[in-house]
């Protein structure tokens, strides 16, 4: 029996790695508010930090930083499941049960890593949704194409039905006193939970903080079915990936640099004009009552997000072939090569740091104190990634999870030369 193995370092495509050690770093600089503070804080009205630079801080994030760089994740999960598969067909094997088999593995990690440790984990999901990919297994490409698009329609549509739903009840005299009460509830019970979050996450003992991670937890999968983040959108963008893959997107790269600097400015103007009109919709919206406000943000969102993370994934690609030779480059792309490793001591470290069994920073560091900090973990994690990488053919999750998916331990310590 053929033994298939992981993708070794000479097949890999520089560029993919550079692009995950980047969407790596955009995602621990919109993650970090997220464990400086409870989630019902962040997310809603209640945001302790109001003064100019921390405003002008969240400003920064939502518009450029938010969605944009999970966007990017995803469409890599989508590259990453069509190199999976491909190299198992190029070994004979079945691709069906392995992925299986890979996603459950990265369903157990993101379930202890949501229950544990912090409830905006993304692996359990990405895991529950990876199943949905194999349906595209033996699909051709029109049909990939045709699904990309039509699933973060549908996101469009569950909202903005929601929001008729919701505004169409308002508009009837008999129900809206009621409907006006139960959102004031609601409200009322996110106030009361910011400030349970907020105690137990300040305090020592590290059980009290699972009751409330899963409290935590019920509101952030509420927003993966509902808000711009979907279900359906993520859907679409593993599809993107995939269909990415099967395009050859990423082959003969330097012969494509005259077209990605042509569209770079085109997709920015389109992606930022879509970001900076659904933040101000946005901010007149209401989070507990669903609004047109927050339908239009959901619809520019997901038109908008996918041309500005491109546009930024174009720009690293372009800056890379331009400089080459910058030893940046070495250190973000050790990082993406482990990325389930720096994605998972991301929430090690930022947890260690702000919650009461660490140093009990929570609720102590305005905006951009916790950015400084994302941007100071980022540059570490990148440098011992660069001293891992030089030493270990992978990251020590990436090991486990290899060796769990294939049956087998693959190689990890390099050999002396």
């Amino acid at each position: 029996m053929t033994t298939l193995t992981a993708t070794s370092g000479r097949e890999r495509i520089v560029e993919l790695d550079l692009l995950r050690g980047f969407a790596l770093f955009g995602i621990i600089l919109v993650n970090v508010q997220y464990m400086g503070l409870p989630f019902f804080k962040v997310l809603t009205d209640l945001h302790p930090f109001t003064d100019p630079a921390s405003m002008a801080g969240r400003t920064f994030v939502s518009i450029f930083l938010e969605g944009k760089f999970i966007t990017l994740f995803s469409f890599l999960f989508g590259f990453g499941f069509w190199i999976f598969v491909s190299r198992a067909r190029e070994k004979g094997r079945n691709a069906g049960p392995l992925f299986l088999r890979r996603l459950l593995i990265l369903a157990l990690i993101g379930a202890a890593h949501a229950t544990l440790f912090w409830a905006g984990d993304i692996l359990l999901i990405y895991a529950i949704l990876g199943l949905f990919l194999m349906i595209f297994l033996n699909r051709s490409d029109k049909t990939v194409k045709v699904w990309m698009i039509l699933l973060p329609v549908f996101q469009i549509l569950l909202f903005l039905l929601v929001v008729v739903l919701v505004q169409w009840g308002l508009a009837i005299p008999e129900a809206r006193d009621e409907i006006l009460t139960t959102f004031d509830e609601a409200q009322d019970q996110l106030e009361q939970m910011a400030i349970a979050a907020h105690h137990a996450y300040r305090s020592s003992d590290w059980r009290a903080m699972i009751p409330v991670r899963l409290q935590e937890l019920g509101f952030v999968y509420q927003g993966f079915i509902m808000g711009g983040i979907g279900i359906f959108y993520l859907m679409g963008v593993f599809l993107a990936g995939v269909f990415a893959g099967r395009a050859g997107w990423f082959s003969h790269i330097d012969e494509k640099l005259p077209i990605i600097q042509k569209r770079i400015p085109w997709l920015l103007i389109y992606g930022l004009t879509c970001s900076i009109i659904g933040y101000i919709l946005m901010k007149n919206g209401n989070i507990i009552i669903p609004d047109w406000n927050l339908g239009g943000f959901l619809i520019l969102f997901v038109i908008g997000t996918p041309a500005l993370t491109a546009a930024y994934g174009m720009m690293l690609i372009l800056a890379y072939h331009r400089w080459k030779s910058a030893r940046f480059w070495i250190g973000l792309g050790a990082a993406g090569r482990m990325s389930l490793t720096i994605y998972l001591t991301q929430t090690l470290i930022l947890t260690t740091l702000f919650y009461g069994y660490g140093f009990g920073l929570m609720g102590n560091v305005a905006v951009p104190g916790m950015l400084l900090m994302a941007c100071t973990v980022f540059a570490i994690q990148m440098a011992a990634a660069y001293w891992w990488m030089q030493r270990f053919h992978m990251g020590p999750f990436e090991w486990l999870w290899r060796a769990a998916t294939y049956g087998h331990l693959p190689p990890f310590r390099k050999k002396e030369t």
